[in-house]
This record gives C-alpha cells, sequence and structure tokens, in this order.
C-alpha cells in the first residue's frame, strides 16, 4: 500500500464532515421540539461551513486538489447548505404554512443547487474565470449562516422553540433564494493584503465584535456581521447598476464573467 497516497484522504475527511453535521441538522430539524434541539441544529450548520472553509485549504497545502474534490465538495454544500437550511427553516417556521411552508424552503433548496450545479457545467467547459475580489451571488454557505443567525437569535430573545412569523419567514428566504442565484456582487476579500490599514481595519473590526458581543450577545454580533455582509452586495449592485444607466460602463472586477461559488475549491 502506497501510504503517500492517503494524503488524498485529508481533505475529503473534512468534507464528509460537512456532510455528516448537514445529515444530523436535518434529523434533528425534522423532530425538534424544544429550543436546545432546534439551536442544535442551527450550530451544526456553523460546524458544516467551517470543515467546509477548510477542505480546500487542506487540498492545496498538501498539494491534493482534484476534479474528484470539486464534485464532491458540491454535493456536500447541497446538503449541508442547500438541504439542511431548508428543513430547519419549515420546521422552525414554516411549518404552520403546511405545503405552501414545504414550497418556500424548496425554492431556497432548488437555488443553493442550481448555484452549485450551475459552478459544475462551467468547471466541466473550462470557463471558471473569477474574480479575485468577488463572487457573483451570495455564497451558499453565507446563506445557510444568514438562517442560522436568524433561527438562533429567534430563540434566544424569545424563549420560544418555534416562531409564529411564518410571513416574515417567508419573505426573508426567497430573498436569500434570489440572492445566492443572482449576479450580485460579493467581496471575497481575497485580495487584502494585510498590512498597513487592513491590519488597522481588521483591528477595529475585532474591537467592534468584541464589544457588541459583550453588550448584547454573540448571536446578535454574528446577525449583524451577515446583515451587514449581506447589504454591501445589495449596495454595491447598487451602485454598478446606478453607473450603466449614466452610461459608465468601466468594469472595475464586480462582474468577472462566469465567477459562481466561494465555497468549492479551486
Amino acid at each position: 500500500m502506497d501510504f503517500r497516497r492517503t494524503k488524498y484522504i485529508l481533505p475529503n475527511l473534512f468534507t464528509f464532515a460537512s456532510i455528516c453535521a448537514g445529515m444530523y441538522s436535518i434529523h434533528l430539524s425534522t423532530g425538534a421540539q424544544s429550543i436546545s434541539e432546534f439551536s442544535l441544529a442551527a450550530w451544526l450548520l456553523v460546524v458544516a461551513m467551517v470543515c467546509d472553509a477548510f477542505d480546500g485549504r487542506v487540498a492545496r497545502m498538501t498539494r491534493t486538489e482534484s476534479e474528484l474534490g470539486i464534485q464532491l465538495d458540491s454535493l456536500a454544500d447541497a446538503i449541508s447548505f442547500g438541504v439542511a437550511p431548508a428543513f430547519l427553516l419549515y420546521h422552525w417556521g414554516l411549518e404552520a404554512w403546511g405545503s405552501a411552508g414545504l414550497l418556500v424552503v424548496s425554492v431556497y433548496a432548488a437555488c443553493a443547487v442550481l448555484r452549485l450545479g450551475r459552478f459544475n457545467v462551467l468547471s466541466a467547459r473550462g470557463d471558471t474565470v473569477e474574480s479575485k475580489k468577488y463572487f457573483v451571488g451570495l455564497p451558499t454557505p453565507l446563506a445557510a449562516g444568514a438562517v442560522v443567525a436568524m433561527v438562533l437569535g429567534h430563540v434566544s430573545h424569545t424563549g420560544a422553540a418555534t416562531t409564529e412569523a411564518a410571513g416574515a419567514v417567508a419573505a426573508i428566504c426567497i430573498v436569500l433564494s434570489v440572492l445566492m442565484v443572482s449576479t450580485v456582487p460579493y467581496r471575497t476579500f481575497k485580495d487584502v493584503e494585510l498590512r498597513g490599514a487592513a491590519w488597522a481595519g481588521i483591528a477595529v473590526l475585532a474591537v467592534a465584535a468584541v464589544v457588541s458581543s459583550l453588550m448584547l450577545e454573540p448571536i446578535v454580533t454574528f446577525a449583524g456581521l451577515m446583515g451587514m455582509y449581506i447589504g454591501l452586495g445589495i449596495v454595491i449592485q447598487t451602485v454598478q447598476t446606478t453607473r450603466e444607466f449614466v452610461g459608465d460602463e468601466t468594469n472595475d472586477g464586480t462582474q468577472p464573467a462566469n465567477a459562481m461559488d466561494g465555497d468549492v475549491r479551486s
């Protein structure tokens, strides 16, 4: 047995861990009755997000990137950031709507899968030029992060396991769905050089996050950061659309031709 080849297993272990976290979240969401069960189902999606963040980095560090790894990562994301958040949303806030609620969360799952499938098609054609500065559309892990923030924020502040604000939940679900398959540019921050002003900005943000967490709650800070990031993309899109409307078609890198998800290995 060639033990040198076992290093190819390392990044896939993170991918499989993401799948397991997503599946366990689905299991808990389906039968959840208490705050602790809904909270754990939401936190498992955070675990999946962490695993997803590391699988590609481990693959690059060990030089084990592969086409199989890319496909596995996309399939794992479809479960952990498409199906699992949809189950959580349905059983937490839309179950009272019955089939209508199921239809709403199915749209969310379908949009997440569409985003990942779109990337795979372009990847197979070798047409995956991605901007260093921007994702196109809201990445699926961050959409799942918004769901987590919403659920944990609610159960933390109301003390109720579920919410009766089904209309608001459905509206947010649809907005996240549209943003995932949209062309709204979202900063990757891959181009930021960690020196000088960048370090100062990171320090200020970190201090603000710590102060906010101490004064309020960590989940409130998390929800605020998620909201700011989602809003930032919409602002950038608005500015770009305005420039195009007034005739300034200069390409500032916010619309790379075929950039898809930032949560795949590259």
